[in-house]
Formats: C-alpha cells, structure tokens, sequence
C-alpha cells in the first residue's frame, strides 16, 4: 500500500496534466465551435462520470447537502470563473492565460481576512504586493493596451478567488464529490438555457469535434476527481504548490503547438507571480505548523 502523500502527490500531478489537456482543447475547438456550445457540452459529457462516482461513494445520499447558501455561490463562482477560462483562452496566449489565472491565490489571501476573519500577516502581504507587479509585467500594458483576453484572465483569477473561498468552506462540512456533482448539473442546466436567448449560438459538432468534446467533458470530470482526492491524502500546501507546474509547462506547449512566443517582460511577470504564490502557501504550511493544525 502506497503512503497517502504519494497518492496525493500522483493525484496532483495527475490534475495538472489533465488540466493542460483540458485549456488546449478548449485552445483548439474555439476557432471551430461557439463558446456555449463548448460549454454545452463540457458539462453534458462531465456528468456521467461525476455522477456515477458520487453514487458510488455515497449511495442514496449523493446530493444530500449541508450548507446550501455557499453551494450557491460556489456555483456562481464556479460558472463565471469558467467562462471568463474560456474567453480568456479564445483571446490571448495558453501560457499567458493559465499565468494570469494561478495569480487567484493573491487575491484569496486579500479576501480571507474579509471572508474568513483570517489574519493576513506582514510576510503574505508583501508577498501580494510584489506579486501584484508580477501581474502588471505579465499583462505587459507597456508593450501595447490591455486586450479583452488580458481582463478576461485578470477578471478570472479575481472570481476563481471567490470560487476558493467558497470550497475552503464546503470542505469542511460536506463531501467533494457532491458539491462538483451539483456544479455540474446546475451548469448542465444554465448554458442549456442560454440558447434559448442566444440560439445562434448552437452548432452541430462535426468530425473530430465530436471526440474533443468528449475528451473535453471526461478530462474535465477527472480533473475534478484527481483534485478532490489529492486534498484527502496530501497536504494543501503540497497540492496547491505542485499546481504552478502548469504555468512553465503551458507556456511550453504553447510555443510548441501554437507558435506563441512570450515577451521578456511577461516570462518575468510569470516568474515573479508564480514565487510569489508559492511563498503564500509556504507561509500558510508554517503558520498551521505552529498552530498545530
């Protein structure tokens, strides 16, 4: 039997490569298909695995749920953050992109003290503030105006903030699987609506579009699945650290694949962001430590 920080550890790495997987798809079927379409079937293809696994592990209670309230703005959260992923990744580069994103951990430590009564000392602070001109650098205004995709991202990383505080929350009294699995279906059911506003908006996928989208909504749901069992069995700190692997590793595939090419000032910027967060967390590991928690 494997150490349980092992199987965090494999459970996060995991994540973070189906995370990739799941920003270049969305990378590669945006010139093709419309945004709710994507989104559409992201959720239908999401469900069956969500759904059989939270039958599995809790039986007749899968969608029993304690704290209701916060459920609904973790779904709020959850669907603007996953919309303002998609428009940020239609816009502006994959490395870019999934940067600017992992930024979000700056802007929790700024809410927590408002959200979660959580002190804020003088170390995390300044690790905020300097990470703050990490984002600056990495938006680049210098070089050329701030585009749409650059305030999609920036917007994004704010609200994926507020989708953290949320689950910091859910975690303690109600189960992981069932708080993605009604995640899911209330998205299932919201961008399904939206086409009856926007029915221009609906597309038939062809060919290969079909399989992406599969592999979109099943990539997705073991994404989701990988993360909540490396909570279990790992240390958040561990979890949370391993997780800016994916910020080199896009800006990687995003050479590779799609020819995009950073700016001195924007891999400085990543740089800075990425230290920056990870000092955050290192400082919640030692303060828990000391706390005995």
């Amino acid at each position: 039997m494997l150490p349980s920080q092992i199987i965090g550890v494999f459970c996060t790495l995991s994540a973070v490569a189906f995370g990739l997987v799941v920003g270049l798809i969305i990378k590669v079927l945006s010139d093709d298909l419309s945004l709710l379409t994507t989104l559409f079937y992201r959720f239908l293809f999401c469900l069956p695995i969500i759904l059989g696994v939270a039958l599995w592990a809790r039986g007749g209670d899968f969608l029993k749920l304690k704290q209701k309230k916060t459920m609904l703005f973790r779904i709020v959260f959850g669907l603007i953050g996953i919309l303002l992923w998609f428009l940020a990744l239609r816009n502006i580069s994959f490395g870019q992109a999934t940067a600017l994103f992992q930024s979000s951990v700056l802007f929790v430590t700024l809410a927590s003290p408002l959200v979660l009564s959580e002190r804020v000392g003088p170390f995390r602070m300044s690790a905020v503030l300097v990470g703050m001109v990490g984002i600056v650098m990495l938006t680049d205004p210098f070089s050329a105006p701030l585009t749409k995709g650059i305030l999609y991202a920036v917007a994004g990383a704010v609200v994926h903030a507020g989708l953290s505080l949320s689950l910091r929350r859910l975690g303690k009294r109600d189960e992981p699987v069932t708080i993605a699995l009604l995640h899911n279906l209330a998205g299932f059911v919201i961008w399904s609506s939206c086409f009856l506003v926007f029915p221009d908006q609906w597309q038939i996928p062809v060919g290969q579009q079909w399989t992406l989208l599969i592999l979109l909504g099943v990539i997705t749901s073991l994404l989701q699945l990988s993360f909540t069992f490396a909570y279990k069995f790992s240390d958040a700190v561990v979890v949370v650290t391993l997780r800016y692997l994916q910020v080199p590793t896009a800006g990687i595939l995003g050479f590779i694949l799609f020819s995009e090419v950073p700016t001195f000032v924007q891999v400085g910027g990543a740089m800075i962001v990425v230290t920056s967060c990870m000092f955050i967390v290192w400082r919640e590991f030692v303060i828990s430590r000391e706390q005995g928690v």
